[in-house]
């Protein structure tokens, strides 16, 4: 990835998907489109989960939450993964930090097409 640096996403803090994207299951897998970039990904399953989590304003301790109500995971790891996660959507400008009143941090990056 040639993405410039982005600071470390913190458990706390609240992140959203960016607009832009299509979205699809195939064959138990969310893939997805960026209409901006023409960059195919495919998430797998528990990626899509996060994915669908991130259609509204959360935190990463969240979703780790609801991870862990569902799945038999060791916290720790759990944490570690969707962390990772989530920071690599965040460098391919899927995702992007809100503010507490639920605007975009970002401002700029947002373009409708």
């Amino acid at each position: 990835m040639s993405k410039h640096a982005r600071p470390l996403l913190q458990p706390e803090q609240i992140i959203q998907r960016t607009e832009g994207h299509l979205a699809t299951d195939m064959d138990g897998d969310k893939v997805l489109l960026s209409l901006s970039s023409g960059k195919y990904y495919n998430m797998g399953k528990l990626g899509g989960i996060i994915w669908e989590r991130t259609a509204s304003p959360v935190t990463r301790r969240d979703i780790v939450t609801q991870l862990l109500k569902e799945y038999e995971v060791e916290p720790a790891a759990c944490d570690q993964q969707v962390a990772d996660f989530l920071q690599d959507l965040y460098a391919e400008g899927l995702l992007e930090p809100v503010s507490n009143a639920g605007v975009r941090d970002g401002g700029a990056g947002d373009t409708a097409g």
